[in-house]
């Protein structure tokens, strides 16, 4: 295994005064001992702990194998507007969509700008991003635990973050599960409308995915009321499809929902942003969901269930024929 701080492409477009020693970045087929890494001091007491991600850089079946610059961007736009709010909640209780690799949601949980993280994929991505947040956590039965066989140890709470699938085309089943799958006592994870923060870097790429994103946002934001505030919610993107991200800013207030560019704040954080075309979103909860989006939900969430009775019917039928 090699450790790198970064990949090539960011390492000269960075400086560690930037990126303030948060992470450093696996890569796999490595030595370890030529690892070129720096100290996290982002509320970590020991030079020894460290949020270390591991890359999966043959992955082909999605793009999630690899950390990208939106997530560094976003984590230093976040630390830099949030973090002298920590004794406040800092972002309260975040859900960041697409996590990838988990390296955002991880820095937020372990530097607590966040009360409490839920980092969520597609079904794909699952094993690699639970073995990084497995990797990074803190683990009271095992004090000398190393991450991904690192001389580091690690530095995330565990209570502090969560992991659970999350597919935008799927919302509503992946939620079901999340219900049930837990004790009485523990928190839903993905209770809809239940989040202070929600983030996501690169989830603007497919114009089929648009409408699916825009109705996760809305479905796991909340509007403000007279006990809380209304949600708080950004991504972090290049522009990878310009007819997906037309979409996002056409379709968004079918949905309730406002977007708008905050560029200028992070390249005044960051001013390599502008070198990598990385925009900045801020996305405010407006008002409830149209009726035409509503319709559609509920004519897609029947469309599902009948095409699961029928496979479900298909299957029975053929046990039948086997048995006979």
């Amino acid at each position: 295994m090699n450790l790198a701080v970064f990949q090539d492409y960011a390492r000269s477009l960075t400086s560690e005064e930037c990126i303030k020693g948060y992470y450093s970045v696996e890569e796999e087929n490595a030595d370890a001992k030529d690892a070129s890494v720096i100290p996290s001091n982002v509320g970590v007491d020991k030079e020894d702990a460290m949020v270390i991600i591991k890359q999966h850089n043959d992955a082909n079946a999605h793009t999630g194998g690899i950390v990208w610059e939106t997530a560094y961007l976003l984590a230093l736009f976040l630390s830099s507007k949030f973090g002298n709010n920590k004794a406040d909640g800092g972002l309260g209780k975040t859900l960041e969509i697409g996590a990838g690799l988990g390296m955002l949601g991880l820095i937020l949980a372990a530097n607590k700008l966040a009360s409490r993280v839920v980092v969520t994929e597609t079904e794909e991505v699952m094993e690699i991003l639970i073995d990084n947040v497995n990797q990074n956590v803190i683990e009271a039965h095992d004090k000398k635990k190393s991450v991904h066989g690192t001389p580091y140890f690690p530095v995330c709470p565990k209570e502090c973050i969560s992991v659970r699938q999350l597919r935008w085309d799927c919302l509503q089943d992946d939620i079901s599960y999340a219900a049930a799958d837990r004790n009485r006592e523990e928190e839903n994870d993905l209770e809809p409308h239940s989040f202070d923060t929600i983030v996501g870097t690169d989830v603007v790429f497919s114009p089929s995915l648009v409408c699916p994103l825009l109705e996760t946002i809305q479905c796991m934001a909340r509007m403000k009321n007279e006990y809380s505030a209304s949600t708080r919610i950004y991504l972090c993107l290049q522009i990878r499809c310009s007819d997906s991200h037309k979409l996002l800013f056409s379709e968004a207030h079918k949905y309730g929902l406002e977007v708008i560019d905050i560029t200028d704040e992070l390249s005044s954080i960051c001013p390599w942003a502008v070198e990598l075309e990385c925009l900045l979103l801020q996305i405010n909860v407006t008002r409830k969901v149209s009726k035409e989006v509503s319709k559609k939900r509920k004519k897609s969430s029947k469309e599902k269930s009948k095409k699961k009775h029928k496979k479900k019917s298909e299957r029975s039928s053929k046990k039948r024929k086997r048995v006979e």
